[in-house]
């Protein structure tokens, strides 16, 4: 078990287990701040991360402005993938079965690249995709925590907002976390229900009463 890297946090989720963790939502709704303060609460520790950024969404200030001073010494311990392609992410995700010595990794997000690659080859890509959370289980069973975050997209007809990958990627996470704004809400779907209300600051993630 890991620290989220917020206190108020913890109690509420018991922080982030050896075990695939998804926090899913619309754009905006915090999710990758959400895994920057998990990543510097480990780096703190002189641990190791890997953050695997398919979205170009790592953004150094962001990260120096969460980090406080001695952000140098921990990008150090820090190390960042970039992935250009679906193909390039299933790649990337084979490859960290061969990392050592690394106490988390976060994939940021699952599902940009999968959605594109979705519609024209359907069976395939679905086929890559577990592969790639079948790789990311076993990761888990070493003992490294994995924390991914996730789209949604909108159903046409019916309206509603679902998981990019739907059940297919909700069975292997653990626990699921869903984010939503206005008002900005964290609710944990699984293993149990749980929400409670924050808001996004300069230094992070506040927990409201």
């Amino acid at each position: 078990m890991i620290s989220s890297g917020i206190a108020e946090l913890n109690a509420i989720i018991d922080g982030y287990g050896k075990e695939i963790t998804m926090i899913y939502g619309a754009p905006a709704t915090g999710k990758t701040t959400l895994c920057l303060i998990a990543a510097i609460d480990i780096l703190n520790k002189n641990k190791k991360v890997v953050f695997l950024d398919t979205e170009n969404g790592f953004s150094i200030e962001r990260f120096m402005q969460l980090c406080g001073t001695g952000y140098l010494l921990m990008l150090d311990r820090l190390l960042i993938l970039k992935a250009s392609s679906f193909e390039d992410q299933c790649n990337k995700i084979d490859n960290l079965i061969n990392f050592v010595n690394i106490d988390l990794i976060i994939i940021d997000s699952l599902g940009f690249y999968y959605r594109k690659e979705l519609k024209p080859n359907h069976t395939e890509t679905n086929k890559k995709m577990d592969r790639q959370l079948r790789i990311l289980t076993e990761i888990t069973r070493r003992g490294v925590p994995v924390l991914v975050t996730n789209q949604v997209s909108t159903n046409p007809e019916e309206g509603d907002t679902r998981l990019v990958g739907g059940m297919m990627v909700k069975n292997w996470c653990k626990k699921l976390i869903r984010l939503e704004k206005d008002p900005r809400v964290f609710i944990l779907e699984k293993p149990e229900e749980k929400k409670v209300r924050f808001d996004i600051a300069e230094r992070g993630i506040k927990i409201l009463a």
